[in-house]
């Protein structure tokens, strides 16, 4: 029943979506009609102005270290990283938004930071510099994705199972960008400043 239950709470939170919300409420814009077609940042940035792409940011990012924080306390860390699945598999497939969500960076950021600071910085820090030296935020993106499967596998005192839910969070988060990848195979993607 806790398992069912973390699930459950975690995936409805999840499903608070900063671009959606801030989009059509505030400026009457579905953020899944533009642009990339994705509810996340930086879709949101591209298409509503860097204002809104921050503040969804903030929003989908704080929704995961809500999990984090709920999860722990209803129901003990051991089931943090279902709960953290739970939020991701809340982000990306909504139920209201047709199942058309965002990639779960910032809510797997947000929910990790709280989990385990330090082995997630590694992951962040992977991001950044991923990010500025190919001026591409899948590619930076991509690699924090990977970046957890390679810290959390090897460098966590995790038990096994809860390993392979935080690898199985990275691969979706892998798969998510596959028209990314696609495009930065092709030389299309998009590049911060708008070039190719």
């Amino acid at each position: 029943m806790k398992h069912f239950l973390t699930l459950l709470i975690s995936y409805f939170v999840g499903t608070i979506s900063g671009s959606y919300i801030i989009g059509n409420i505030f400026l009457n814009k579905d953020i899944r009609k533009y642009g990339s077609g994705n509810a996340g940042t930086t879709n949101a940035m591209r298409v509503l102005g860097k204002k809104a792409g921050v503040l969804t940011f903030v929003i989908d990012f704080l929704k995961g270290a809500l999990v984090t924080i709920l999860i722990r306390k209803l129901f003990g860390n051991e089931l943090v990283p279902l709960g953290i699945f739970g939020a991701v598999l809340g982000h990306d497939f909504p139920f209201y938004m047709k199942f058309k969500g965002g990639k779960g960076v910032a809510t797997t950021l947000g929910a990790l930071a709280l989990f385990n600071f330090p082995l997630t910085l590694i992951c962040y820090i992977v991001w950044a510099v991923g990010t500025l030296l190919t001026k591409m935020v899948s590619v930076g993106s991509i690699l924090f994705f990977v970046s957890i499967i390679i810290v959390y596998t090897f460098m966590s005192n995790l038990t096994s199972p809860n390993i392979t839910i935080i690898d199985v969070i990275a691969i979706i988060g892998i798969i998510r960008h596959k028209d990314n990848i696609k495009r930065i195979i092709s030389g299309n993607e998009n590049k911060i400043g708008g070039k190719k």
